[in-house]
């Protein structure tokens, strides 16, 4: 797939609706709709020029279910390989699961922030949303839909990870998403691990995804591709540090496992892929709401309005689209990287950060080498 002509995966916000009121939500979520969201027919028009790329489309929020014409516009969306993250809460009936399934959704995905309620119900801002993420995954499970636990890694549950990790395994997820946090919307930059925790995370993340049956990918943690990629190969020479070996006590037992990590497309299975390079702008777009088009869904400088200009001209003629695409005008130890065309870094936390998304990803802790590894 060219990436610089059209992206693999499309993040839509079809609402900014939900009934939470997380600490770390990007959207600042609000408990009514806006009153300028994309009506009906402007959804339809979006989907037909979705179409044309054919993306993975993924549909977000706020909570999309908020949405009272969420079904007609997934029915209208048919043949697109579309999953779907909703909030834990009791608008996710089993008779929409079913709806769900029934309309060929490939995967829904639930957000799990803590090993239990305490943990959990605090990041979310209401009581009883954990018990009721439990729910929606094992109704899921029976119906036969695939499911997918979606993590943010705050400084404040690290050390819960491998709860929530076993916790995928009982729920039998297909795919654990873990994210790392980006201070924007609500999410404080307190919230941020150190860069050595970031690595020591992701080592951790690596070894859970090769010792036990679990997916893992990560998002807003594009390091990930180079350990996975150094780490395959034995070149990775970093020391550990203490979190990693406090994370790395959950998986004494496992023994491993023959699951292939295959670099391509999702299929309509969505099974385990890892897609080199693809991160803000490159590869990947959101559309929030009202249709206003960004890199992702944390990098907050608007591109363009899909009401003004078709989807294909903002991502391929804005300025901001051309710079993310081209890894040789990154700054900074991204810029002289090796690694910078199958990880970049985060362009969103470099802005949150720097105030200029080109810096370099400042919870990094690789040093650029003079090797050429040729990834």
């Amino acid at each position: 797939m060219d990436y610089k002509s059209k992206p693999f995966i499309v993040f839509w916000e079809v609402t900014r609706a939900c009934l939470l009121a997380c600490k770390h939500c990007r959207a600042k979520a609000q408990t009514k709709p806006h009153p300028n969201e994309l009506n009906l027919e402007e959804c339809y028009d979006l989907i037909d020029q979705l179409k044309k790329w054919n993306p993975l489309l993924i549909i977000t929020g706020g909570d999309p279910l908020m949405r009272k014409d969420l079904f007609d516009i997934l029915e209208y969306a048919d043949g697109m390989r579309i999953a779907i993250a909703f909030s834990g809460t009791k608008l996710a009936t089993e008779d929409k699961l079913k709806k769900m399934h029934d309309l060929g959704i490939a995967r829904i995905a639930v957000s799990i922030d803590g090993s239990n309620p305490e943990i959990h119900d605090h990041f979310r801002g209401r009581t009883g949303t954990f018990e009721m993420s439990m729910k929606i995954l094992d109704m899921a499970k029976e119906i036969g839909l695939s499911t997918q636990i979606n993590t943010t890694v705050t400084s404040y549950n690290i050390f819960d990870l491998p709860n929530i990790m076993k916790l995928c395994l009982e729920k039998g997820v297909d795919m654990w998403d873990v994210f790392f946090v980006v201070p924007t919307g609500r999410a404080k930059p307190e919230l941020m691990p150190s860069a050595r925790e970031f690595e020591d995370i992701m080592c951790w993340l690596y070894d859970v995804s090769r010792k036990t049956p679990l997916n893992v990918k990560s998002s807003a943690g594009c390091h990930l591709r180079r350990i996975e990629f150094m780490r395959d190969r034995g070149i990775y020479d970093i020391p550990h540090g203490k979190t990693y070996y406090e994370l790395a006590k959950s998986l004494e037992g496992f023994k491993g496992n023959s699951k292939e990590i295959v670099a391509g497309a999702y299929g309509r299975s969505m099974a385990l892929r890892r897609i080199p390079g693809i991160t803000d702008g490159r590869g990947m777009l959101f559309i929030s709401h009202v249709g206003d088009v960004y890199p992702s869904g944390f990098l907050p400088l608007k591109a363009g309005n899909i009401r003004e200009q078709s989807l294909r001209e903002i991502y391929n003629e804005s300025k901001i689209f051309q710079d993310l695409k081209d890894p040789e005008r990154l700054k900074g130890k991204c810029g002289r990287c090796q690694f910078k065309h199958i990880c970049g870094g985060s362009r969103a936390r470099a802005y949150a950060v720097f105030g200029d998304y080109l810096m370099q990803e400042p919870k990094c802790i690789y040093t650029p080498s003079s090797h050429d590894f040729s990834p």
